[in-house]
């Protein structure tokens, strides 16, 4: 009678065999030629800031962009049951591939264009990359890849941020930031937390939605804080001010004190002189 149990062997295979891994080296050749093409060809110019925060403003469209059919899915065909939702798709698994190559790269860029800016892998960025390496290879091994890339409309708040660090910042940028990143990391991950955990069967999901919530409440808090230091130290700096002369009114200040031309001073002594003269002449009417 042949026996049913799997040898060691076959199960250890089975347990190091990638899903769809045809699929994924394709994406990984794409997405770094995609990605380094980019790097190269258009921050020839530009300062380390700018190199530093490239990779995450083109990958923070394609995962914004990539999102939006997965959202329509959950919202318009799920009618947001979690349970409803198609399974993974080869767009799921692309999208996840991009972003694992972008995570790489991005780190191994730091290292020799950007390290003083985003410096390594020991930076916060740095270990948020390997979070998200690992996250991404875990819904990989367990064909979930469809779930990332819903989430991946975190990346609209990143795509803002972005946007300010290759650019030079405004106040309409901040509120858009504090806007997108409330609406989508606090607001809409809080609704999925609640959704995977009272109508979905599996509570893998919910707890690693659960993981990531404190780190978007921290973040968050760090920049309400940053702003309102920033808004305190500007107010004490025009107070400051305030006791001192302006630029304006200290060139005023000085062109009034001045030296006069000599000729002022003849024409004044002139005239003090006839000052002079006049009253002796009244003087001498009045006495005689």
């Amino acid at each position: 009678m042949p026996s049913s149990n799997k040898s060691p062997s076959l199960l250890s295979l089975n347990f190091f065999t990638i899903p769809n891994a045809s699929l994924l080296t394709n994406s990984f050749l794409f997405s770094s030629t995609l990605l380094l093409t980019s790097f190269i060809f258009f921050t020839k110019n530009k300062n380390k800031q700018q190199k530093a925060w490239f990779l995450t403003f083109l990958t923070s469209i394609v995962m914004t962009l990539g999102s939006i059919p997965f959202l329509y899915q959950l919202i318009f065909n799920a009618n947001w049951n979690v349970n409803n939702l198609p399974s993974e798709s080869n767009l799921s698994i692309i999208l996840v591939g991009f972003f694992m190559t972008y995570c790489i790269i991005d780190l191994l860029l730091s290292k020799f264009f950007y390290e003083n800016e985003n410096s390594n892998i020991t930076s916060m960025k740095g270990y948020l990359h390997l979070v998200y390496l690992v996250l991404s290879s875990f819904v990989i091994y367990n064909q979930r890849t469809e779930i990332f890339c819903l989430m991946s409309i975190f990346e609209a708040s990143t795509l803002v941020l972005a946007t300010e660090k290759i650019n030079n910042k405004s106040p309409k940028q901040d509120l858009l930031y504090a806007i997108t990143f409330v609406s989508t990391r606090l607001l809409f991950h809080a609704i999925m937390i609640y959704l995977y955990f009272n109508y979905h069967q599996s509570k893998s999901i919910w707890l690693i939605l659960s993981f990531l919530y404190p780190f978007h409440c921290y973040w968050f808090y760090g920049f309400i804080r940053q702003k309102v230091y920033a808004r305190n130290r500007q107010r004490k700096l025009s107070q400051y001010n305030k006791m001192f002369y302006s630029k304006k009114e200290l060139e005023e200040a000085l062109n009034s004190i001045q030296p006069k031309p000599i000729h002022y001073f003849l024409e004044k002594e002139e005239n003090d002189s006839e000052v002079e003269e006049r009253r002796s002449n009244t003087l001498f009417t009045l006495i005689y």
